[in-house]
């Protein structure tokens, strides 16, 4: 089932890496919350990608 929040963050991404905790603040919503959708849009979306650097996840949408 889809959250939602999820064509809201969708449309948030562009090309330029996003963390979860701005768009958490963005949408004022929990952290977690934000970094579940995000992930979520990683693993079923094609042009959404996703890098983790120690703790710190970074999103970002592919131009296709």
């Amino acid at each position: 089932m889809p959250s939602k929040f999820e064509g809201i963050i969708y449309q948030m991404l562009k090309d330029e890496p996003v963390t979860p905790n701005e768009v958490a603040k963005t949408l004022r919503i929990t952290h977690k919350t934000a970094q579940k959708v995000l992930m979520h849009l990683a693993l079923t979306k094609d042009d959404v990608r996703y890098k983790n650097s120690g703790r710190i996840y970074m999103f970002w949408k592919v131009k296709s």
